[in-house]
Order: structure tokens, then C-alpha cells, then sequence
């Protein structure tokens, strides 16, 4: 029985292993949709921002789990491209709160209508029952995951 699991536990390593890199590669198809000159990490720092906007900087970064420095540089050139704006704190003077701005939201509307077309593409052959089972185990995995 240990055989079986260790076997299927190496064939689920192999099969996660290629979907992580597929989904770089339809993150990197998806951040040219948000904005040409976009980088993939900053079209998910875009989605972060959006999920938890308004949100400090500090916060944001530990949502990333990175260090600052890249955080911040992303930010100001996102801000440099109108996708996000940074405003005062009125709670704490010393902090910036992050919001995407209309553009941005647009921009991400649209990957996002992009990226639901892919994946609907991919599931064309399956049902509805199949599908609904695979996104409850891959959410059940990313809850362990997290």
C-alpha cells in the first residue's frame, strides 16, 4: 500500500510540477492582455492589489511573502503606467494605501475574460460535475498548501 502512495504522490509531483509551468506560461499571455509591457509578477501584484484593496504596502508585501524593494519598484512603475494609484492613509500618516485605478481595472477585466476563455477551452470535453470536482480538490489543496 505504502508502494501505491509513494507511486501516486511522484506521479502528482510530476503532474504539478507541469501544470505550474503552464500556468506561467498562460500568466505571461495574460499579463501581455493587461498591459504590453507588463511582467507576469506584476500582473499578479495587480490581482493582489485588487483583491485586497485599499491595502498598505507592508501588508501587501506580506501577502507576497518578497522583500519590499521589488514590491515598491513594481508599484511605482504600475503607477508610472496609470494601473495603480497610491493614496495617503488617513489612520496613519506614515502609510500608503494601493488601489488599482480605472484602467487597471479594465486591463485586469479583460485578462480575466482572456484567461476564462483558455481555461473553458481546455474543459470543453468535460462535464460539468467534472469540472465543479476539479476546482473543490485544487481548492482543497491550496487551503493545505497556504
Amino acid at each position: 500500500m505504502a508502494t501505491d502512495t509513494s507511486d501516486a504522490v511522484d506521479n502528482l509531483e510530476k503532474e504539478l510540477v507541469t501544470l505550474a509551468r503552464r500556468l506561467r506560461g498562460l500568466q505571461r499571455t495574460l499579463s501581455d492582455e493587461a498591459h504590453p509591457d507588463l511582467e507576469p509578477a506584476q500582473y499578479a501584484l495587480l490581482n493582489h492589489v485588487e483583491e485586497l484593496a485599499p491595502v498598505r504596502m507592508a501588508d501587501l508585501v506580506a501577502a507576497l511573502e518578497v522583500d519590499k524593494g521589488p514590491v515598491s519598484r513594481a508599484c511605482a512603475r504600475l503607477e508610472e503606467e496609470g494601473l495603480l494609484k497610491r493614496a495617503a492613509d488617513k489612520s496613519d500618516a506614515r502609510a500608503t494605501l494601493l488601489t488599482l485605478t480605472a484602467a487597471g481595472k479594465r486591463k485586469l477585466t479583460a485578462a480575466r475574460k482572456k484567461r476564462h476563455k483558455v481555461i473553458e477551452d481546455l474543459l470543453k470535453d468535460w462535464s460539468p460535475s467534472q469540472v465543479k470536482t476539479f476546482a473543490t480538490q485544487v481548492s482543497k489543496f491550496n487551503k493545505l498548501a497556504n
